[in-house]
């Protein structure tokens, strides 16, 4: 016969146990939920088109030509491995802008999925985000195609570096597309506020320049535009082999964090009113 010390402690053993249980269904039913839907939106995207998933670096390589018959053939701004260069800034730049564009429609757009008993609204942001970071995935062959055309190769700093910058701007991308998505609900000037939002900063990001040649006075306005730090580090790493800055990236990477709390929180908040504005 157990006493009733080693009775409670086993219902509470059993209780722990049943919680863990619990909670590792949600989290294999959210995980299962986002790969359904981001398989079905990347096969969707490109549906009854000719060129189909073609169409992910067909894009970003026809700014990459608009970029370099500008400002290499025609205004020379003299930045060396200029296609490298350029294609490095406009990919990573494209995973952000586009993902947010998807994400702040993401809720409005799902309204059948919304209204499901136990579905997860909070996968809906993270499908946006991972749905183009495949696109980034694969423009990446690509570019170190181009960057040994123009007479680099990879370096080994390569497999260190690149994972890091691919999850620090992963966090970020996601923290604010959880806000901008949430946003959008209640006030839907959001989805027309933010391309204007994102078109100002593809020219305060150094896509097609060089950061170096913004004048001091205005680097304080590019240094709070964490765009800035995580597309140079692309740049310094895979055309100069060199090792992202560790206190930048950490900060970067430590804000990040604490806006996707912040976001996510905001985003969890606002969900419970999402049925009634939609």
């Amino acid at each position: 016969m157990l006493s009733p010390g080693t009775a409670g402690s086993a219902r509470h053993s059993g209780t722990m146990q049943h919680r863990a249980g619990r909670a590792a269904h949600r989290w294999l039913h959210f995980r299962d939920v986002i790969l359904v839907l981001v398989g079905r939106d990347y096969k969707g995207r490109y549906k009854n088109t000719a060129l189909g998933f073609a169409w992910s670096v067909i894009s970003p390589l026809l700014f990459l030509l608009t970029f370099y018959f500008i400002f290499k053939l025609v205004i020379d701004l003299g930045i060396p491995r200029y296609a490298t260069f350029v294609f490095s800034g406009v990919i990573a730049w494209t995973w952000f802008s586009t993902s947010l564009s998807q994400a702040v429609l993401s809720i409005p757009a799902h309204p059948n999925l919304v209204g499901q008993p136990g579905f997860p609204v909070a996968a809906l942001p993270i499908v946006a985000v991972t749905s183009n970071l495949i696109n980034f995935m694969i423009s990446l062959p690509l570019l170190l195609v181009i960057l040994a055309i123009e007479g680099s190769a990879p370096t080994p700093a390569l497999l260190i570096g690149l994972p890091l910058l691919v999850a620090t701007q992963f966090v970020l991308t996601l923290s604010v597309a959880y806000v901008v998505a949430a946003i959008n609900v209640t006030f839907r000037d959001t989805q027309f506020i933010l391309p204007i939002i994102l078109q100002l900063g593809y020219y305060v990001t150094p896509i097609f320049y060089d950061v170096s040649r913004v004048p001091r006075d205005y680097r304080p306005i590019f240094d709070l535009n964490p765009m800035v730090a995580i597309i140079t580090a692309y740049r310094n790493l895979l055309m100069h082999g060199i090792l992202p800055d560790w206190t930048m990236l950490a900060g970067v990477f430590a804000a990040s964090i604490l806006l996707l709390v912040l976001g996510y929180r905001y985003f969890q908040r606002a969900s419970h009113r999402f049925l009634e504005e939609l």
